[in-house]
């Protein structure tokens, strides 16, 4: 079996000596890993996290690992090994892609959507564009939070709770009497020009973590990569 693919490599470590195996999130075919042979600095530099390649995968079975072949298209790594902030932030959103995607399993929607936020990486971390991305994660997973309009009232105006059983957004006149059991809609994502200040960040990463926590974090156990990142962005 074998199949070519466009991909964005998310993972790779070190087989044996001039070999390693990759992940790459491939447009059509969804996560797929696969063994690849580097005999010179130059194929090195193509297998790099960040870069989007033209994927070549083959294998006898389907079930075995395979054997993979990359051709450079375009390069985003070195743009963000040299920037903390948008480094940290790649490395949280692939932790989040491995746990939320099974190996295998197409996500041809998202691809398309982390593809256009790696290209905006590349040039400028913008917050607001980050938490939306966890939020299509989210929903890619099938858990996707309705944040238009209040469940009780159908109000699109003073959204500012998130109920933790449905995901669905609160208005203040309604969730008010339960706003100790509600989660914080932080202004930012019911206002598309807001920008988030610092208040509303915390309340953003606490309300994804809680739903990544329900769903996708077994036993709670939030990527390293994830908490390190919220860590250096939420710091007092």
């Amino acid at each position: 079996m074998n199949f070519r693919d466009v991909g964005i490599i998310i993972a790779k470590r070190t087989l044996q000596e001039h070999s390693s195996i990759i992940t790459i999130f491939t447009q059509h075919h969804g996560l797929y890993s696969g063994v690849i042979r580097e005999l010179s600095k130059k194929m090195g530099s193509i297998h790099q996290e960040g870069n989007i390649v033209d994927f070549f995968w083959s294998a006898r079975l389907h079930e075995h690992i395979g054997t993979a072949r990359c051709e450079l298209i375009k390069s985003y790594n070195s743009s963000l090994i040299t920037n903390r902030e948008k480094l940290y932030a790649f490395n949280s959103i692939i932790s989040l892609i491995k746990l939320a995607f099974h190996e295998r399993e197409p996500h041809n929607n998202f691809f398309s959507t982390f593809n256009n936020y790696l290209n905006e990486l590349a040039n400028n971390f913008v917050f607001e564009t980050y938490i939306k991305l966890e939020l299509e994660i989210l929903a890619e997973a099938g858990y996707r939070l309705e944040l238009d309009n209040c469940t009780v009232t159908g109000a699109i105006e003073n959204l500012i709770y998130v109920s933790p059983k449905s995901g669905k957004a609160v208005s203040l006149e309604a969730g008010l009497p339960f706003a100790d059991k509600l989660l914080s809609l932080p202004r930012f994502l019911t206002m598309h020009s807001s920008e988030a200040n610092h208040i509303e960040k915390k309340q953003a990463f606490a309300l994804t973590t809680y739903f990544f926590n329900r769903y996708l974090f077994s036993n709670n156990t939030e990527p390293q990569a994830r908490i390190k990142f919220i860590e250096y962005l939420c710091k007092d």
